[in-house]
């Protein structure tokens, strides 16, 4: 598509949202949550205490480009492709999902998970059809002297890694969209040993946890100097304070640590970087994290929590129950096969049932549910359909 076409398309795209901001059914949307309102990449607002849980549904990118026509790889790598899909997107989700994400004046911009790792030498790998990649083969950190060099080394705010890239997608869309709009400017947002294990190779950072541990701790807090060194940059950059972040952690979980293994060698890096920045907007891993729930509640200033689809609500409440933990938010994601996806009706009831059941006892609790990792599972419009029916049966339920 010529760019001039595209401006054109992005622009209709742009007035359709604009008409929706002022509806009766976007403020109703935006009752549910906290400022924030709308649910965005880097955006986890707590849910209100409503009448009904809200419910905000996503699909993996390989699964959007099915259904939106688009190219993974130029989504990724051209910043008016990207603009044109998440404006699509968003009101994909409130005309076609009809879930609680709502509408906005934001764009956050999401480079994928190479971001971070990129900024400390990975390379980055872009597939046609899939989300970028780190090249596995480059090893970063060999030994201890090249975990020095790489602590030696300064984050180059606009050249390190794909930053060039960042710097054009946030150029760009800023002046595509109108003056009143906001573009958040990528974030780091994945956690010390998601990053390292990019760095220092998954098994071998996995085998440092058992054969060299102090190394292995050394390696974190090398990765977490580097992210408060980012934010720092990034904050000096904008002009602004520097801004308490999402903390994503998909590597640390049930299988990887047990509860003694995370409090000893995890939870000293995440525990500095929580102190730094004075809290976390959002503590999320795809994961199950029953094992070492009790650590993550004694965070400070912990704003959303995330329960996902290997989790169970219940233990998350017994914990804020024992821990006399109040105002924390939780999110509630799904299993996507198992509840979504294989799920007949009846079973998506049975959950929905049990879920309002848990929260039914603490009226102070602030939940939201969440449908995401729906990926190429099968027919997109069936993946679709699957999505629609799980939310039309939510609506069923309520306090």
């Amino acid at each position: 598509m010529k760019s001039m076409d595209r401006i054109h398309k992005i622009n209709k795209l742009i007035d359709r949202i604009e008409n929706e901001l002022g509806s009766e059914r976007n403020a109703m949307i935006g009752d549910k949550w906290n400022p924030p309102v709308v649910k965005q990449t880097y955006m986890h607002p707590v849910p209100r205490r409503k009448d009904q849980i809200p419910i905000v549904a996503d699909l993996e990118y390989p699964l959007w480009a099915r259904v939106l026509d688009f190219s993974v790889k130029e989504f990724y790598t051209d910043p008016l492709t990207y603009l044109e899909k998440q404006l699509e997107m968003s009101l994909y989700r409130y005309e076609v999902f009809r879930d609680d994400s709502g509408l906005g004046r934001t764009i956050a911009i999401w480079l994928g998970v190479n971001f971070e790792p990129s900024l400390l030498g990975c390379r980055s790998v872009y597939p046609d059809h899939l989300d970028p990649l780190i090249d596995r083969s480059l090893i970063i950190i060999k030994d201890e002297e090249s975990l020095k060099e790489l602590a030696a080394g300064e984050i180059d705010i606009r050249n390190s890694g794909i930053l060039g890239l960042a710097h054009e997608f946030y150029d760009r869309i800023q002046e595509t969209l109108p003056g009143d709009w906001k573009v958040i400017f990528p974030d780091w947002v994945i956690g010390p040993f998601g990053v390292a294990a990019c760095l220092r190779g998954y098994e071998n950072i996995l085998a440092d946890l058992v054969l060299a541990p102090e190394f292995f701790m050394r390696i974190l807090d090398v990765v977490s100097d580097k992210m408060i060194e980012y934010s720092r940059e990034r904050a000096k950059f904008l002009g602004i304070p520097i801004e308490r972040p999402n903390l994503h952690h998909d590597d640390v979980n049930d299988q990887n640590f047990s509860s003694s293994a995370y409090r000893r060698y995890v939870y000293p890096a995440e525990r500095r970087l929580n102190s730094f920045y004075g809290g976390f907007q959002y503590w999320h891993s795809c994961g199950n994290v029953e094992n070492f729930l009790d650590d993550l509640l004694e965070f400070v200033n912990l704003v959303m929590l995330d329960c996902g689809g290997w989790n169970d609500l219940d233990v998350f409440l017994d914990a804020f129950k024992r821990k006399g933990i109040e105002g924390v938010g939780i999110e509630k994601r799904f299993n996507p096969v198992r509840d979504v996806i294989g799920a007949d009706d009846r079973t998506i009831r049975d959950k929905l049932r049990g879920l309002y059941n848990a929260a039914a006892g603490n009226k102070r609790l602030n939940l939201d549910f969440k449908i995401d990792g729906i990926g190429e599972l099968g027919d997109h419009q069936e993946m679709v359909g699957r999505v629609n029916n799980f939310i039309r049966i939510s609506r069923e339920f309520g306090f």
